[in-house]
C-alpha cells in the first residue's frame, strides 16, 4: 500500500455567482477607466507610473480575496481491487466473420484465460441490461440473443456492483454498440480503469444488408401504408437489390433498390392493409453466395391496424321514426362515413312526372351491390324488402361479403325477415336465426311490449346497461316498450339470443327471439325484430329523463359488429411486438366465454402456431376469478411472424401476433467498432487489448481510497486584508498630494 498525495486548485468564494459577477464589474470599471480619467491629469511620467502600479496591485488584491483561490491536498491509499469482466451476449457476437470461430467463441477463450490468472474474478453477462453469471454458467451456454449492445449501463450498472473494492472492468465485446448511450461524460463519471478487449477483427468481407425499416405504427383499414425500406452493400459498389415485401408469406409488392457509389440504397414500398389489429409484415433482399451475415436480409415489422373511419351502408324500405334516429345517430358521429338510401318509389310505382323530373334518384343495386359491397364495414338492412328492386341476383353477393369478414344486420318491421321474403334465401343463411316460412300478416306482431333480456346474456356488451346484473335487469324494465315485433324462430348453433319475447313463441315453443347476434364465415351478424328502438331513447327520456340508452345501444352494436378488439370476450396482449430468436415472452390475458362470463379459476393453455397452424411452443397458466392472467413462454428460434393463441378448457380463446427477428436493428451494422472501444480505454486510463495481445497477469488493476482532504486557503488571513486596505491608503494619498480626487 502507498500513500500519494493529490495537489487540486480550487475557488472558495462563499458569495453566489450573481454577486460576484457585478463585483467583477465593478472591480473592472475601477481599473480601467477611472485610471484612464486619472492618467489624463498628470503628465510627470514617475507619478503615473507609480499610481499605476499601485491600482494594478490593489485591483489583484480585490481580485484575490472576491475569488478565494485555495489548494486541495488529498491523501489517497492505493491498493489491488477486485476485477470484473462485463461479456458481450448480443445477437452479434454470434456472427463468425468469415473465420472457423465465432465472436462468441473467441470470448470464451478470452474468459478462460483471465478466470486461470485471476480467481476472485466477478462475471456479468451484458446486452440489454446487466446479468451477473459465471464462468462454469457461460462454458455450458453462452448466449447470443440480446436484441441490443448497451455499453455505457452496463458499465456504471457494473461500478454500482462492485461497489469501493472495485480495481478494474474488462470489457470484452466486439463494440457494436446499438443504443449511442455512451456519452463522453460517463467515461469520467465510472471513476475506474476499463480494459478493453476487442473481438470481430474487421467484420465480415461481403455483405448485403437491410439497415433500417421505417413504417407507420399505425395504419388504416383499407387505405394505403408506406414502409421506407435502406439497404447496405459491403463492399460498396453501385447497382441494383430486389426488396420484396410479404404478408402471410404472400408477395404483395417489389421493387428494386438502386445503389450509389458507397453502396446504399432506399426505396419506399406502397401497399393496402387489409386486416384489423396487429398486422406483420417481412421485407427481404436476395442472399448472395458468399453472404457474411444472411440474418440481416430479412426483417419484420408490425403494424397497428384501426379504422379511419367506420364505413356504414344503411338501406331503409321506407321513413319511419326508426330510420330517422338511427340515420341521425350514424350522421352525428364523427368516426362513420355514412351512406343512406331510403327507398320512396319503386320501377312499378305510378307518377305524372318522367323520371328525370323526379328529385329521387334510382336505387343503384348493381353499383352498390356488384362494385363497392367490400369497401363498406357494416351494411344494414333496415325495414327493406329487397323484391321490388330485381335484388335476388345480389344476395349470394351479400352472403358474401359477410363470410368473407364483413359485418350485416337486419332490422325489423313490415318489409324485413319473413315479411320481405328473406325466408329461404343466401340472406337468410347468414342470420343468427332461423325464419319461419309464412304470409307477411303471419309473421308480424303490432303488440307493444318489455323485452326480456336472458338471464346467462346480461354480462353481454350490447345489453349491458349497468355492471350489476340486477341493476341491469332493473333498467331494462324501466325501458319503454317497443311497438311490435317480427316472428323469429329459434337462433342458429353458435348465435346468442339476448333478449326475447315476453309472451310470444316459436314453433318449438321457445320464447320469440327479439335480438340475437352471430357469426357467419369470418363476418358477424345481428338480428332486431323490431323497428322501434328508437323508444328507448325519446319515449324513455321523456319517462325518466334518460335518453342514454338508445345511443348506447347503438355505439356498441356497431363496435361489437366490426370487432372493436375493446368489446372482444378473450384477449391476449404480449409485452412486446418482436423478439430475438427464442426470445422471452410475457403474456397477460382476458378469458370470457361467448356470453361475456369469465373463465375464472381455470387452467390455462399457451401456443406458438405458425403460419401453417403447427404448435412451436406452449406453456402452462391459471386465471384468477376475473378470467385474467399472466403467463411466460419463449419465441421460436427461427425469424418470422407467429400467433400466440390462449385458450380456456371450454374453447375459449385470443389471438395475438408478434414477429420473431434473426437481425434486427442489432445485426443491420454487422460491423466491430474498435476505434469506439479504444476511446473508451483511453479515457478511463485503461488498455486495449486484442485476444492476441491481451496478458491477464499485467492488467492494472489498482484501486484507490481517499483518506481525507486538507485545504489551504492563505489569501484568507487577516493579514492579506491588511495588505489590500495599505495599498489602496497608499494610492488615495499619492491622489491627494497630487491634486487628485
Amino acid at each position: 500500500m502507498t500513500v500519494p498525495e493529490n495537489v487540486r486548485f480550487a475557488l472558495g468564494s462563499p458569495l453566489g455567482p450573481l454577486l460576484i459577477g457585478l463585483l467583477c464589474v465593478a472591480l473592472l470599471f475601477w481599473l480601467v477607466v477611472d485610471i484612464g480619467h486619472m492618467l489624463e491629469r498628470i503628465r510627470q511620467p514617475q507619478r503615473r507610473a507609480l499610481l499605476l502600479v499601485l491600482r494594478l496591485l490593489t485591483a489583484a488584491c480585490a481580485a484575490a480575496l472576491l475569488f478565494q483561490p485555495q489548494w486541495l491536498l488529498e491523501r489517497v491509499q492505493e491498493g489491488q481491487g477486485r476485477v470484473a469482466v462485463l461479456m458481450d451476449v448480443s445477437r452479434s457476437m454470434s456472427l463468425q466473420d468469415g473465420t472457423e470461430h465465432s465472436r462468441a467463441a473467441e470470448a470464451l477463450e478470452v474468459l478462460q484465460r483471465l478466470t486461470d490468472s485471476i480467481p476472485d474474478l466477478a462475471v456479468f453477462t451484458f446486452g440489454s441490461e446487466l446479468q451477473p453469471t459465471t464462468a462454469d454458467e457461460l462454458v455450458a451456454h453462452y448466449p447470443t440473443q440480446a436484441d441490443q449492445t448497451r455499453i455505457g449501463p452496463a458499465l456504471t450498472e457494473a461500478t454500482r456492483a462492485m461497489g469501493p473494492e472495485l480495481g478494474a472492468l474488462i470489457l470484452v465485446s466486439d463494440g457494436a454498440d446499438s443504443s449511442g448511450d455512451l456519452p463522453k461524460t460517463l467515461m469520467r463519471e465510472l471513476r475506474s480503469r476499463v480494459h478493453v478487449v476487442a473481438l470481430g477483427g474487421k467484420g465480415p468481407k461481403q455483405d448485403d444488408a437491410i439497415v433500417e425499416v421505417r413504417a407507420d405504427p399505425v395504419a388504416f383499414l383499407r387505405q394505403q401504408a408506406e414502409v421506407e425500406v435502406s439497404v447496405q452493400r459491403t463492399p460498396p459498389a453501385p447497382g441494383t437489390l430486389q426488396v420484396s415485401l410479404r404478408s402471410g408469406g404472400e408477395v404483395l409488392r417489389e421493387v428494386t433498390a438502386l445503389l450509389n457509389e458507397q453502396g446504399k440504397g432506399r426505396v419506399v414500398i406502397p401497399f393496402e392493409v387489409s386486416s384489423l389489429g396487429r398486422a406483420a409484415y417481412t421485407v427481404s433482399i436476395p442472399v448472395p453466395t458468399h453472404d457474411g451475415v444472411p440474418q440481416n436480409n430479412e426483417r419484420a415489422f408490425l403494424m397497428r391496424v384501426k379504422r379511419d373511419r367506420l364505413r356504414v351502408l344503411l338501406v331503409c324500405g321506407r321513413p319511419g321514426w326508426d330510420a330517422r334516429f338511427l340515420r341521425a345517430f350514424l350522421k352525428d358521429n364523427p368516426s362513420i362515413d355514412l351512406i343512406t338510401f331510403f327507398i320512396l318509389r319503386t320501377a312499378n310505382d305510378m307518377s305524372m312526372a318522367a323520371p328525370d323530373e323526379l328529385s329521387l334518384i334510382p336505387f343503384p343495386t348493381d353499383e352498390l351491390f356488384r362494385e363497392h359491397l367490400d369497401s363498406f364495414d357494416l351494411v344494414l338492412f333496415q325495414d327493406f324488402n329487397y323484391g321490388p328492386y330485381q335484388m335476388a341476383r345480389y344476395l349470394p353477393r351479400v352472403r358474401d361479403y359477410v363470410n368473407q369478414g364483413g359485418s350485416f344486420a337486419m332490422l325489423g318491421g313490415e318489409l324485413s325477415f319473413s315479411a320481405g321474403g328473406y325466408a329461404n334465401t343466401p340472406v337468410a343463411d347468414i342470420l343468427p336465426v332461423t325464419l319461419p316460412d309464412g304470409e307477411a300478416q303471419d309473421t308480424l306482431s303490432p303488440a307493444p311490449f318489455h323485452p326480456l333480456v336472458q338471464e346467462d346474456m346480461l354480462a353481454h356488451p350490447l345489453v349491458e346497461l349497468l355492471p350489476s346484473a340486477s341493476e341491469n335487469a332493473r333498467r331494462w324494465s324501466e325501458l319503454a316498450p317497443l311497438q311490435g315485433s317480427n316472428w323469429l324462430e329459434p337462433p342458429r348453433p353458435g348465435s346468442s339470443t339476448l333478449l326475447v319475447h315476453p309472451r310470444l313463441q316459436t314453433s318449438t315453443g321457445e320464447p320469440r327471439p327479439i335480438l340475437v347476434v352471430g357469426s357467419a364465415g369470418r363476418g358477424r351478424t345481428m338480428a332486431l325484430a323490431s323497428d322501434s328502438s328508437y323508444r328507448w331513447g325519446m319515449t324513455t327520456a321523456g319517462k325518466t329523463g334518460d335518453p342514454s340508452t338508445y345511443d348506447r345501444f347503438w355505439d356498441r352494436a356497431l363496435r361489437w359488429l366490426t370487432r372493436d378488439p375493446l368489446l372482444e370476450a378473450a384477449q391476449v396482449h404480449t409485452d412486446q411486438e418482436r423478439y430475438g430468436p427464442a426470445g422471452a415472452i410475457t403474456a397477460d390475458y382476458l378469458l370470457r366465454d361467448e356470453r361475456y362470463r369469465p373463465a375464472a379459476a381455470v387452467d390455462v393453455k399457451a401456443e406458438v402456431l405458425d403460419g401453417k397452424g403447427n404448435v412451436l411452443a406452449h406453456s402452462k397458466g391459471f386465471s384468477d376469478s376475473s378470467g385474467r392472467g399472466e403467463l411466460q413462454l419463449h419465441a421460436p428460434e427461427a425469424p418470422g411472424a407467429y400467433r400466440l393463441q390462449v385458450s380456456g378448457p371450454s374453447g375459449t380463446s385470443a389471438e395475438e401476433v408478434f414477429v420473431v427477428e434473426a437481425g434486427g436493428q442489432e445485426l443491420s451494422h454487422p460491423f466491430p467498432d474498435p476505434r469506439l472501444l479504444g476511446r473508451l480505454a483511453k479515457q478511463t486510463d485503461g488498455e486495449l487489448y486484442t485476444p492476441e495481445t491481451l496478458d491477464p497477469d499485467g492488467l492494472p488493476r489498482s484501486k484507490t481510497r481517499s483518506l481525507g482532504v486538507e485545504r489551504e486557503q492563505p489569501l484568507a488571513q487577516p493579514a492579506f486584508l491588511g495588505l489590500a486596505a495599505l495599498l489602496w491608503l497608499a494610492e488615495w494619498v499619492l491622489r491627494r498630494r497630487w491634486g487628485l480626487r
